[in-house]
């Protein structure tokens, strides 16, 4: 479960991030690592912080596109709807190893254990920094960080004052957005949204899969006191259609409501307190028809210091109701379900030195298959000079079964190809890591961390007694690699990139288990991901932005070849509150594959999408 501590406030930025140097850039707090303020450049862990100005001057239309920018993250687009998303290997649609949280919100189904991108948006104008860690967050976050943690962290309400417009369009995408915010009292302050998104469609007609999409999504926020002694009230609610290529159409609605609460006792302990209410239904006539409702409340005190001590603690409870209906590709035995999941979680960061100190973490999870899991983590970091840090990890994570392990029947009617493992145990893994950061100069920032991972009780499948198969715990094996990006300042006005992810897997059939599949439905990854930027201010009011990646040939499908793609972007302000932007995407070919998830996969296009922000 996620914390209740990932509030937009906990960042105070009082300039735009675009005139920030890369000094102040290091200088920015962040929260996700140990779940409190620290620094960018001391936090201890592959860690990359997206800014309001990077996803501006992108030219991304949807949240996923904005991750892109992580240099630690595998981003591909499956369809016009459709991504697969993760860090450190396992890439597929269902993101069941990657924890994504919106303002400490968690976004994933409870019946697959993951994030089905098709029903995920938020307004990127909205968004302050996006938090992108690799590596595991178990031992604070809970099973589902199991090669990651995405934080998505919304603008307090009082830094989105007057009103804002944002319309984009190309022959495939078309956007409208809308905000309105203003005070409420002396120290509150609201916002309110509404976007609507159409996306054609780009799968082959003979895929028979539904890919155009036309998506409405409403919004608000509200802020009262500081982010020390305050509260915060928000939510969303979402309408989507997804049909074409003959296919029927899918229907998904949602609705959310998260409140949080923080204070400061006169000792100097800091209480934070979350809860949030979530329903979603999915009504996918040729997949699956899901109803779910969810109730999550978290709290964490973090202790003032006490010697050499730093101390947090913190507790949560989950509790979902599932209702799922039978088609004919699949069902779930039950058709229905209560889920209940309760953690625990202690973090001591420890000073030995004015240069020295270790974390120790660790987290107790419950659920209903399962035994309790514990995920213990270790960090010693090492700072021999205020402009660098060196760290070591040690960490156990595992990911709890899901109703997809557990219950889940393919087809939708006897006899069954697919059953689901009745012992189906948690997927677990020991991750290793040594990383360093460093600003060896005001215009140069670096951060190299090096990864290695010993995994087993992996997701297959094996005979079934009878005919078919079952699910169950076959596989095993290692990753490992090599996360790097730097930061350039070339002149006041350039600003350079660049990023490099490589990425070793060695997974197999455990002896003498009976896997039909072995790894290859574990996910499609590259071996090597480069991505390289350039961000010009040709002068006060012209910005002119290249992006270029290259991602090598996915490891089991021979589909999807090596791609390289380059998209510019020139944006022109007549006056300071208005911006109109051009950019061109996929420029060096009519188009590329990404994923292939059907065997029909989808092209994506060259596109030059235009757009308007005004605010006012």
């Amino acid at each position: 479960m996620s914390p209740a501590v990932c509030d937009a406030q906990a960042v105070k930025v009082a300039v735009d991030l675009a005139d920030l140097s890369l000094e102040e850039l290091g200088n920015l707090r962040v929260t996700t690592v140990a779940l409190r303020e620290e620094r960018l450049l001391y936090a201890p862990a592959s860690i990359f912080v997206i800014t309001q100005d990077d996803i501006r001057r992108s030219g991304a239309k949807s949240l996923p596109e904005a991750l892109r920018l992580a240099p630690n993250l595998e981003v591909a687009q499956v369809s016009a709807t459709t991504w697969a998303i993760t860090a450190r290997g396992f890439q597929n649609v269902i993101t069941n190893k990657l924890l994504v949280l919106v303002d400490g919100r968690t976004l994933y189904t409870t019946v697959l254990s993951g994030v089905l991108w098709d029903a995920q948006d938020v307004m990127l104008e909205d968004v302050e920094r996006i938090e992108v860690i690799s590596g595991p967050g178990a031992a604070l976050f809970g099973a589902n960080a199991f090669v990651g943690v995405v934080n998505i962290i919304s603008r307090p309400a009082k830094d989105t004052q007057g009103s804002l417009v944002a319309l984009g369009a190309d022959t495939h995408n078309q956007n409208v957005a809308v905000r309105h915010g203003g005070k409420i009292g002396e120290d509150g302050a609201y916002r309110l949204y509404a976007m609507h998104s159409e996306r054609e469609n780009l799968r082959p007609p003979a895929s028979g899969v539904a890919d155009d999409s036309s998506k409405t999504q409403l919004g608000f926020r509200t802020d009262f006191g500081t982010p020390v002694r305050g509260a915060t009230l928000q939510g969303d609610a979402y309408d989507a259609r997804i049909d074409g290529n003959g296919a029927p159409s899918t229907k998904l609605t949602g609705a959310n409501l998260l409140g949080r609460w923080t204070t400061e006792a006169a000792g100097g302990t800091r209480f934070k307190l979350q809860g949030y209410y979530d329903h979603t239904t999915r009504d996918d006539p040729v997949g699956f028809k899901d109803r779910v409702t969810t109730l999550d409340l978290e709290s964490q005190a973090d202790l003032p210091a006490w010697g050499m001590h730093r101390i947090s603690v913190g507790a949560g409870y989950r509790y979902a109701i599932d209702a799922t209906t039978p088609t004919p590709v699949l069902r779930f035995i039950p058709n229905d379900r209560r889920l209940h999941w309760a953690s625990a979680f202690a973090q001591d960061d420890i000073t030995l030195s004015p240069t020295l100190s270790v974390t120790v973490g660790a987290k107790a999870q419950t659920a209903i298959y399962v035994n309790p899991e514990f995920m213990p983590d270790l960090r010693l970091s090492w700072n021999p000079s205020p402009r660098q840090l060196f760290w070591m990890a040690a960490s156990r994570v595992a990911r709890t079964p899901g109703r997809v392990d557990r219950e889940l029947f393919v087809p939708g009617n006897a006899p069954f190809f697919i059953r689901g493992g009745p012992d189906f145990q948690s997927e677990e893994g020991r991750v290793f890591e040594v990383g360093h950061r460093a600003q060896p100069t005001k215009s140069l920032t670096y951060s190299i961390a090096i990864f290695y991972s010993r995994l087993d009780q992996l997701r297959s499948g094996r005979l079934a007694p009878g005919g078919g198969a079952f699910i169950s715990n076959e596989v095993e094996g290692t990753t490992s690699g090599i996360e790097a990006w730097a930061l350039l300042q070339a002149t006041d006005k350039w600003r350079l990139t660049a990023g490099l992810l490589e990425l070793r897997q060695d997974l197999r059939a455990k002896d003498g288990s009976g896997s039909l599949n072995g790894p290859s439905n574990l996910g499609n990854d590259p071996r090597h991901t480069v991505k390289l930027r350039s961000s010009y201010r040709v002068t006060e009011s012209i910005d002119f932005d290249v992006s270029w990646r290259y991602v090598s040939s996915l490891a089991y499908l021979t589909t999807v070849p090596s791609y390289q793609a380059a998209d510019i972007r020139i944006a022109w302000r007549p006056q300071r509150d208005l911006e109109l932007s051009l950019t061109g995407a996929d420029l060096l070919h009519r188009g590329h594959v990404e994923f292939d998830e059907h065997g029909f996969p989808a092209v994506i296009p060259r596109a030059a999408y235009a757009q308007l922000r005004w605010s006012f």
